[in-house]
């Protein structure tokens, strides 16, 4: 198990995490971005992605064992974005070659194994851009379930889980990311992000540390 650096301290003593005001955020565990057979795997793998899929099942059973709501995101690219073409300076569609979770396919849906893992009473949510929050209703279902603190869970770590983090805290939000529960294809940006979390947004813990952070009802 990877270990937070040291030289970046832990700002909480017990349990702080209240199930009461907490919601679990799951990002884009799709199969364009996790599944073997993908565009993304073609291009740089996504076992690491895959790998996560067990401890991300079971931080989705804590969830829901202490009644927290729980959010799915899906990144959905729509074939006619004009937005795309508008750009003077490569986006990051551009520069990786290719359209991952494109509408329409078969990449756009959760992996099984994370279908399986849903809830009758969680909400999957279709956003188009990195961030969770972006122009979704993600912002005010937290807000009717008056939610303060999220749990962050999924992919890719310095993109769709960085962005979403950023905003949550913009929004507000006390941050909670899970390491074992989020992951991408490059360990050097992965690590990156967990220490700038760390150091300005929000704590980072480990999966075998949260049922002992939840403050007890």
């Amino acid at each position: 198990m990877s270990e937070i650096r040291e030289t970046i301290d832990r700002t909480f003593e017990g349990a702080f995490i209240d199930p009461k005001v907490t919601a679990l955020l799951v990002i884009d565990m799709q199969n364009g971005f996790c599944h073997e057979d993908s565009h993304m795997a073609g291009v740089w793998g996504t076992h690491r992605q895959r790998g996560i899929i067990p401890d991300v099942a079971k931080l989705v059973d804590i969830a829901h064992r202490h009644d927290m709501p729980v959010f799915w995101s899906r990144q959905v690219y729509t074939k006619k974005d004009v937005t795309r073409g508008r750009r003077r300076i490569h986006g990051h569609l551009t520069r990786q070659k290719f359209i991952p979770c494109l509408e329409g396919t078969w990449e756009e849906h959760l992996m099984d194994d994370m279908q399986a893992c849903v809830g009758e009473d969680d909400h999957v949510m279709i956003k188009h851009r990195a961030s969770f929050f972006q122009e979704t209703r993600l912002s005010a279902m937290l807000r009717y379930h008056g939610i303060e603190m999220l749990l962050i869970s999924g992919v890719n770590t310095e993109f769709c889980v960085e962005t979403t983090v950023r905003d949550g805290y913009m929004q507000d939000f006390d941050v909670v990311v899970v390491e074992e529960c989020v992951s991408n294809s490059r360990p050097n940006f992965h690590r990156d992000t967990l220490d700038k979390i760390q150091a300005y947004f929000g704590e980072v813990v480990h999966l075998n540390e949260v049922e002992g952070l939840i403050v007890a009802e």
